[in-house]
């Protein structure tokens, strides 16, 4: 975590630097070039940005790789709703679980259940 926004701002700061070089100077002047689409349509097309979505662990456990997975998808989604090069960085807290009586139950019986397929496994 130490590192995160200086290693984000140093990886967008030399993508900005270096990806005007891959355009002419006047798509760089006009901030876009005409591409055609699938059906052979001329649109502007923006010239590349860069989106950066982070997730840490710092405020939240994660019990499987599909929430991270999730995670970071729904961050880059933000940052790339933002104007040019970006990086966010989820700072999401997990929810506090209330723990209840039936809850607290249901761990039980699924311990129990674990420890039964162990014996029978024996």
């Amino acid at each position: 975590m130490e590192y995160l926004e200086a290693t984000c701002d140093e990886i967008i700061y030399l993508f900005d630097e270096l990806i005007p070089y891959q355009y002419t100077q006047e798509d760089r002047r006009a901030g876009y070039f005409l591409g055609k689409d699938r059906r052979g349509s001329v649109h502007r097309v923006p010239l590349m940005s860069l989106s950066i979505g982070v997730v840490t662990n710092q405020f939240q456990t994660f019990d499987h790789l599909g929430m991270i997975t999730e995670l970071a998808a729904e961050m880059k989604s933000f940052a790339k709703s933002l104007p040019g090069s970006k990086y966010v960085v989820g700072r999401r807290h997990k929810s506090p679980v209330l723990e209840t009586a039936a809850a607290s139950e249901a761990d039980a019986l699924t311990g129990a259940m674990a420890l039964d397929a162990q014996d029978q496994d024996t």
